[in-house]
């Protein structure tokens, strides 16, 4: 029953009547289209090339179970060396926004067909990422063709920060004047409560959900009109 918001909104697409306004649906990547574990662990490994100490510890890492920061996981191993964790956190900075280990994510299961299927009533897709322009267009791309999201053109549009240092959730509420003029906002999906709030409160009559996976330290409380979901996998999605 989880998922029945989104399968209501996709009949609803389905029905809107010739000439009415262009709907749109807006995805946001890291951790909510896309999992970053793998991209997270292929950063400890490469840290750990220089720092083998580290090494017994980020081999029982797995991917899909690694959190919102990589050095609370290997903490929780039992990696205790805070020098050693300071240079893994700087070595972490430097790597994980960049093109050559963003291309390392996977598609969260269902998230592909979820994209497809929306674009397919005529949605425009809209990606709203807090990736930045600069350092991540290409590896970005590459994992959009790879996995099989619809790629930018006409009908989808992919908006990243200008620059690393913009604060995420300022970029964000800055393109909502842009959202307002594409068309009306019908879809949207994120993975941090204060984003989907904020998406809530700005497009009333659009369907957000938040997928449940990981998210920032200290989450602000979810609104009571923000659908929840655990998995992207929707039950009875009709695939173009």
């Amino acid at each position: 029953m989880q998922h029945q918001p989104i399968l209501a909104t996709l009949e609803s697409l389905k029905a809107r009547p010739p000439g009415a306004s262009r709907p749109v649906a807006v995805y946001d990547l890291d951790s909510t289209l896309f999992c970053t574990g793998p991209r997270n662990l292929a950063i400890a490994h490469d840290f750990a090339a220089i720092r083998p100490r580290i090494q017994p510890f980020v081999d029982k890492l797995r991917a899909e179970d690694m959190g919102w920061n990589v050095m609370a996981d290997l903490e929780a191993l039992g990696f205790q060396d805070k020098a050693v964790l300071a240079e893994l956190r700087a070595f972490w900075r430097a790597t994980f926004f960049t093109d050559h280990y963003v291309a390392k994510d996977w598609a969260y299961p269902g998230a592909v067909d979820l994209v497809r299927a929306v674009a397919a009533t005529g949605c425009l897709t809209y990606y709203l990422t807090g990736r930045d322009e600069p350092g991540m267009r290409a590896g970005t791309l590459r994992s959009l063709e790879e996995c099989g999201f619809p790629l930018p053109g006409p009908e989808v549009l992919l908006h990243m920060k200008p620059s690393w240092e913009d604060e995420d959730l300022t970029f964000k509420l800055a393109s909502f004047k842009e959202l307002h003029a594409l068309g009306d906002v019908v879809l949207a999906f994120e993975n941090e409560p204060a984003n989907a709030n904020r998406f809530h409160r700005e497009f009333p009559a659009a369907t957000v959900v938040l997928h449940a996976t990981i998210h920032a330290p200290d989450p602000e409380p979810l609104d009571p009109g923000v659908h929840r979901v655990d998995t992207l996998a929707v039950l009875g999605l009709e695939l173009p």
